[in-house]
């Protein structure tokens, strides 16, 4: 049985059509990432999945529909925002509240904030919109992880976090039970990497990609070769292969790791003015995330 079931949602904003028609399934122990360009609706869906806009179509959590019983369909749920709400509580005051009506223990929060890099005690008493943007990130994230929550959704959650604090959240989340379900938003190739097994894919509004992490990385794959002519005899036969001038004396042009070879043995039957030759693997899904 799916986890979450988004079924034909659609959502508008006047005359933007932000999602179009948008159906997926999501399983117990997955973890899917939602990708794609700013405005391609990505944040969009992920509200849509957790009730926070009204669309058309239906959402289901654990087969509770949002829209008609939000409170059995999200009990299970724990989400980092991507902007921190403006709240005038303290942290204190917002996380003694938001464990009293998960009943967990306030301990677990400040115990996970300080491996995120936060003295929970040093911060207690500040309001929450007064902390800084990273701080701010690093508590809401220790909230939604001390939920231990099956389904940890979470909208851009490094975006304001340093290397050491980014790392500790990639090993608290990696140490989740196998069941548990992460649904990300992220424009980080990296982080992308490190936390999910599948990607979805949209473009304006549609999914266009729905795919496991290892094809998509294999199907996205560019090699770059790079020529160093030895005389103004190799650059029509450059020019011809699809080269391009970087440097006076540096041609290259990218290729498919299937086109390669046959490209390199084009290059080698000119290798009497050819000087030397390289050939990178280059990451082109970076414009993808």
């Amino acid at each position: 049985m799916s986890v979450l079931i988004v079924d034909h949602v659609s959502k508008r904003y006047g005359a933007v059509q932000a999602l179009d028609d948008v159906s997926l399934r999501i399983d117990a122990g997955e973890r899917v990432a939602f990708v794609g360009s700013n405005g391609s609706g990505k944040t969009t869906l992920m509200r849509c999945s957790l009730g926070l806009l009204a669309c058309q179509g239906r959402v289901q959590i654990h087969g509770a529909e949002v829209a008609l019983n939000p409170q059995e369909a999200l009990r299970n749920v724990a989400y980092i925002p991507q902007v921190a709400p403006p709240l005038d509580a303290s942290v204190q005051d917002l996380v003694r509240t938001t464990c009293q009506l998960r009943g967990q223990p306030i301990p677990r929060v400040a115990e996970l904030a300080g491996l995120l890099g936060v003295d929970y005690e040093r911060v207690a008493k500040v309001r929450l919109r007064d902390l800084s943007g990273g701080t701010k990130q690093k508590i809401l994230a220790a909230m939604a992880l001390a939920a231990d929550a099956q389904i940890l959704v979470a909208d851009e959650p490094t975006a304001n976090l340093d290397t050491q604090a980014r790392n500790a959240f990639f090993a608290l989340v990696a140490a989740r039970p196998s069941d548990a379900v992460l649904i990300l938003c992220s424009h980080r190739t990296s982080e992308v990497r490190q936390l999910v097994d599948r990607v979805v894919e949209l473009r304006e509004g549609r999914l266009i990609g729905d795919a496991l992490l290892q094809d998509v990385v294999r199907d996205r794959a560019v090699c770059r070769i790079e020529v160093v002519p030895a005389s103004d005899a190799a650059l029509l036969p450059l020019q011809t292969l699809g080269f391009t001038s970087v440097t006076d004396d540096l041609w290259q042009r990218t290729c498919t790791p299937a086109e390669k070879l046959e490209l390199i043995s084009q290059i080698l039957a000119h290798r009497a003015e050819i000087d030397d030759l390289r050939v990178l693997d280059v990451d082109a899904w970076q414009a993808t995330v």
